[in-house]
């Protein structure tokens, strides 16, 4: 009987490596592919969307039953976040149009049926079986802005449920459904009642042709990190502000628009950008910049005198020796017309700290060769009016509504280079808390590599 002899082949180091190499390559690749932190904000908006409609089909069926069902107060917005409170004022929540008011329940009864949860109606009354009790937002909390929330208006018999998306994936169908929030899934009997203040913490911002946006929201204060509800003020950088690159914000800890707590720092543009996504948003780009501060220049409010095109507009936190958090709405040891933090935009949204406390990122980048630049090349500040060329920019992507306003309108300056260098360079808009006359809505600083690490530069997200 012949024997069959097999070949035993033994691997060497160098191949070992290079499978453990190729296996940690596809494991890489697949978990980009995947993006867990996506998969579960899809999964939570799953669940919003399911809660929105089963809350809607329930009230359409107590209707059939009984058509006069109290809904619940007129200029009530009832909230989904428990409080022992009644107004909700445990969570610092947006501030209401003039004669509207917050509603919240306790925990213990937030999400019984019988009229006493946090949404007013007694579904029991009417012997409805399919609402064992209220859903409750998978995230519910004030700093993310993720909760769920009831409008009624009980004269004409309508009303409004909304729940706030965070997914990727999932915005298109938010602003698909009919309602005035281009970020909240919305259902109900009338969807312009929900007063489109939601999410906490973010501001709308009408979009402009000039620009090419849509109308979209932008985090209304300086990203903040958060731990559960409460705002950090450590690590600190020694500026009042939260350094990332000693305690990252990543889970538990999350970025979040709240007027508490330090603006997260020592991050760069490609770590802000990541942060953005990871809640569901975007690094504010360039386009979205210029949209909001050519907005901001057009209004009477923002200009001292209220007078669009005289004297100046206010440069915010620009003469002092550190970052502040919310808790004033002057910089640092001042209370005139110049270091007012805040800026209105045409539909009264209001945006802090969009000139001077700390240097913002976008999501944009640029060599030096390419910068706009003055009669003389090189790094160097300069007023918008005394460039002579935009490079591949233009004069509204770089500067002023009006492009013969400069600094004396408290515009802001440009820090480009516009030599023959071929590095690239971040965008870095707004100034920060000691450049004085050199902040603004406008300014724009060109000479940071994307990976720049340092305590007075932040970002702030868009969605």
């Amino acid at each position: 009987m012949s024997r069959k002899h097999f070949a035993v082949h033994s691997f060497t180091l160098i191949e070992l490596l290079i499978v453990i190499g190729i296996l940690a390559i596809l494991t890489a690749a697949v978990v980009i592919v995947l993006n867990p932190a996506e998969l579960l904000r899809q999964g939570r908006d799953s669940t919003r969307m399911t809660d929105m409609a089963s809350l809607h089909k329930t009230i359409q069926l107590l209707f059939t039953q009984n058509p006069q069902v109290s809904l619940g107060t007129a200029s009530t917005v009832y909230v989904s976040l428990p409080d022992t409170s009644a107004t909700c004022a445990s969570w610092g929540l947006p501030t209401l149009p003039f004669g509207y008011s917050y509603k919240c329940v306790p925990t213990a009864s937030s999400t019984l049926t019988n009229g006493t949860g946090w949404i007013p109606i007694d579904f029991t009354a009417s012997g409805i079986q399919n609402l064992s009790k209220l859903p409750i937002d998978p995230t519910n909390s004030s700093s993310t802005g993720l909760y769920y929330t009831y409008v009624p208006n009980p004269s004409a018999q309508t009303y409004e449920v909304t729940a706030v998306a965070e997914s990727i994936k999932y915005i298109p169908r938010a602003q698909a459904d009919g309602g005035t929030s281009a970020t909240a899934f919305e259902a109900g009997t009338d969807l312009t009642i929900g007063l489109g203040v939601f999410p906490s913490g973010w501001a709308k911002v009408p979009g402009s042709a000039t620009f090419g946006t849509n109308d979209f929201y932008v985090m209304q204060y300086e990203a903040k990190c958060v731990s559960g509800n409460t705002p950090l003020t450590t690590p600190n950088t020694g500026y009042n502000t939260y350094a990332n690159s000693t305690t990252p914000c990543v889970s538990p800890l999350t970025p979040a628009s709240t007027s508490g707590g330090y603006p997260i720092a020592n991050i760069s543009q490609t770590t802000a950008a990541t942060y953005c996504t990871s809640i569901g948003a975007h690094l504010i780009t360039n386009a979205e910049w210029q949209t909001i501060a050519w907005n901001i220049q057009q209004q009477p409010s923002n200009w001292y005198g209220g007078v669009v095109g005289t004297n100046y507009i206010s440069r915010g936190n620009s003469n002092s020796s550190a970052a502040q958090d919310g808790s004033s709405q002057y910089g640092t040891g001042y209370t005139d017309f110049t270091h007012l933090r805040t800026h209105t935009l045409s539909n009264g949204s209001v945006l802090w700290d969009i000139a001077g406390n700390v240097w913002e990122w976008t999501n944009d980048t640029i060599t030096g060769t390419n910068q706009p630049t003055g009669s003389t090349p090189g790094f160097n500040w300069r007023e918008f009016t005394a460039l002579t060329t935009y490079g591949t920019m233009t004069q509204q992507t770089t500067g002023p509504y009006n492009s013969a306003w400069s600094a004396t309108q408290g515009i802001g300056r440009i820090y480009s280079d516009g030599s023959s260098n071929a590095t690239v360079y971040g965008f870095l808009r707004g100034g920060n808390w000691y450049n004085d006359t050199y902040a603004g809505v406008e300014t724009l600083n060109l000479n940071n590599t994307p990976g720049t690490l340092y305590g007075g530069i932040g970002f702030r997200c868009v969605r």
